[in-house]
């Protein structure tokens, strides 16, 4: 994907590397990150990650119907680490704790970014959560239809 810099990853104490968080990256490689996810895998002509794979995990219309949004969560679905957004248009994120994200609307090729840290890791239900979502919905808006 033309990464930047190397990304870090920490490991358990036997090198077993975590799928629940723990990866760390710069800026940039984070949206370079969302532009992979937004083409569908592809960088150029290469197919970085399997588009199927991606198709699966983050079109909630294909996940069994305790994953999909409203009943996976009270808002999002959920595929294979991605939090889908609810509506007819595949658009999803990568929700990370203390609130770092990455927002993909892969139909509008339209990429945002989070870094910034909430008080708390979980940030669920509360004002940074509330924020984050109505900057998502209010970007959207401004070219698509949500």
């Amino acid at each position: 994907m033309g990464a930047e810099a190397d990304a870090t990853w920490i490991k358990t104490r036997d090198g077993t590397e975590s799928g629940s968080g723990n990866f760390n990256a710069v800026l940039r490689d984070y949206g370079r990150l969302g532009i992979l996810l937004a083409n569908d895998g592809s960088a150029g002509d290469r197919q970085i990650v399997p588009k199927d794979y991606l198709l699966d995990a983050t079109d909630w219309h294909r996940q069994p119907d305790a994953f999909t949004p409203s009943k996976a969560t009270p808002y999002f679905g959920y595929g294979y680490q991605f939090w889908l957004f609810p509506g007819e248009k595949r658009r999803f994120a990568l929700l990370g704790v203390y609130g770092q994200s990455i927002f993909v609307d892969p139909e509008l090729k339209l990429v945002l970014v989070i870094t910034a840290v909430a008080r708390n890791a979980s940030v669920g239900k509360g004002p940074f959560a509330r924020e984050r979502d109505a900057l998502w919905r209010g970007i959207v808006g401004q070219y698509g239809s949500w």
